[in-house]
Order: C-alpha cells, then sequence, then structure tokens
C-alpha cells in the first residue's frame, strides 16, 4: 500500500510540473481560407493563447491564385508597438492570443517574397480576418488549435500503466 501511495505522490507532482511547463511554449496548427485564398500550417508562441503573445515561428503553405508557396514568418522588431513591414505596405506586431486572436496589426509573412499580411478587421468581429496578398483584401475565416503536448500525455499514459500494473499484482497476490 506504501508503494501506491509513493507511486501516486509521484505521478502527482509530476503532472504538476509538466501542466505548468505546458503554458511555457504552445505549438498551433491554423487554417484559413476565403474567396481564393488559402493557408495552413503551424505556428508557436511562448504562450498558452489566453494574452497575447509574439510568434516565435510559422510554416505553413499559402495559395491564392497567382502566388503559391511556403509561409516564412517576417519577424517583429524587438520593440513593442506595431512595426512596419519592409515594403512600407503594412503594419504587424506578430501578437497571437486573448479575446481578438490576432489584433488589428496582425501577424505579417511571405510567401515567394510576396508579403501577406493576416489581421483583425474590427469590423467583422474575431473569427472574420483579413489577408492582404498583392495589396488586395480578401476577407478570410481564421481558426486556430494548440497541439497537445507529447511530454504530459506520455506521462499521464505511463502513469496510468503504472497503475494498472499494480492493481493487477495486487489482485494475482491475493488471488
Amino acid at each position: 500500500m506504501t508503494t501506491i501511495r509513493h507511486l501516486l505522490g509521484a505521478a502527482g507532482v509530476a503532472l504538476a510540473l509538466a501542466a505548468s511547463s505546458a503554458h511555457a511554449d504552445t505549438v498551433w496548427n491554423f487554417s484559413y481560407s476565403g474567396s481564393g485564398v488559402s493557408a495552413s500550417g503551424q505556428f508557436d508562441t511562448l504562450g498558452n493563447g489566453s494574452t497575447p503573445t509574439e510568434l516565435q515561428w510559422m510554416t505553413g503553405h499559402y495559395s491564392d491564385g497567382t502566388t503559391t508557396g511556403s509561409i516564412t514568418l517576417i519577424p517583429a522588431p524587438a520593440a513593442s508597438g506595431y512595426s512596419t513591414s519592409p515594403s512600407g505596405l503594412y503594419v504587424y506586431d506578430n501578437l497571437y492570443g486573448g479575446a481578438g486572436q490576432f489584433d488589428y496589426g496582425g501577424l505579417l509573412f511571405a510567401v515567394n517574397g510576396h508579403e501577406v499580411n493576416l489581421y483583425l478587421d474590427p469590423n467583422y468581429g474575431i473569427a472574420n480576418l483579413t489577408t492582404y496578398a498583392s495589396q488586395e483584401l480578401t476577407s478570410v475565416t481564421f481558426s486556430a488549435t494548440a497541439v497537445p503536448e507529447p511530454a504530459p500525455m506520455a506521462l499521464l499514459l505511463a502513469g496510468v500503466g503504472a497503475l494498472g500494473f499494480l492493481g493487477r499484482r495486487k489482485v494475482r497476490n491475493h488471488g
């Protein structure tokens, strides 16, 4: 019985530590589509999406009928606030999270040398964003979901397996 208590205690501490570290870095699967435009891939934030935090990296595929290719995130300069894109056409801050997901500044990425600015248009609400591609304005529907972290899931499965093993062993010893 003492062994089970020790195992449960150790599993509880490990799960608490895994849960606290899970909020340090979050990978997101994303996709968006609209009239003649679509994109999908992944990006990473330092937060869990509850407050706006800057994207660390972004990968994926983009197509708008004239430009198709891999997505490359254009990093925001270290200074806080909005930044101006290399072409000078867009403002962005690469923040994701909070009530509006992307804010008015939105994020900036490149596809085959073309800048694409994805941002929240306050006239349409949270789910409707707008993308600029070659200065063309297109409404899109955006979605992002956090990717479950493998470490906490593996730890949980290992704990359940250990408890099952101990339960089976206990039944065998009493049976």
